[in-house]
């Protein structure tokens, strides 16, 4: 498969694109305003590379259990379907193995697993950003929520176009979700 075929695919998984980039985005905002929290709480002397790490780390976490997770949960469905296609056809089970339908079932469980890994590493950027490039802890903190809650406006637009309901409504489901974890956050870290 060439590159160009590799990103329609990729983009066609829209599902996996949106539900790892969301987990990205939130998850590790998450991880990183507590830990940001934590440090201004406490009056930790803490260079802010430490908090995006730390932010970071989850973010790498996050991506492996979704990649793994999708791997484990798409392959049963393939399997799934596979075994009830042999049994409206007749045959044996197992006999659908190693054929094209077979190739094309592994292809999307490792396309899926590959897309909803990497998007929701991807996603754990935007959080963990601020942390790499501003020194103060506070700038970097306020500047976080704010790249948090325009990316997730822009994935509610995304969501929305491609679900083809209200962009509005979606786009103010996932930014509330957003705001929610962004004050539970702050609130676990100590954050005032």
């Amino acid at each position: 498969m060439d590159i160009r075929g590799f990103l329609h695919e990729y983009i066609n998984m829209s599902r996996y694109v949106a539900l790892g980039t969301l987990d990205g985005i939130l998850a590790v905002m998450g991880v990183t305003l507590t830990a940001s929290g934590v440090a201004g709480a406490g009056g930790l002397s803490v260079d802010n590379y430490l908090i995006a790490l730390t932010g970071l780390s989850g973010g790498v976490a996050l991506a492996m259990s979704n990649a793994f997770g999708s791997f484990i949960g798409e392959r049963a469905e393939e399997t799934r379907t596979m075994r009830e296609l042999e049994r409206k056809m007749m045959m044996d089970e197992g006999k659908l193995d190693d054929t094209i339908i077979h190739q094309q079932a592994r292809r999307r469980v490792y396309m899926s697993m590959f897309t909803h890994g990497f998007s929701s590493f991807m996603g754990s950027f935007v959080p963990v950003l601020p942390f790499l490039v501003i020194a103060d802890r506070m700038t970097a903190t306020i500047v976080t929520v704010l790249l948090c809650l325009i990316a997730l406006l822009i994935l509610g637009v995304y969501l929305g176009r491609v679900s083809r309901e209200n962009i509005l409504r979606t786009s103010l489901e996932v930014v509330v979700i957003g705001v929610l974890i962004g004050v539970v956050s702050l609130l676990l870290g100590g954050s005032h």
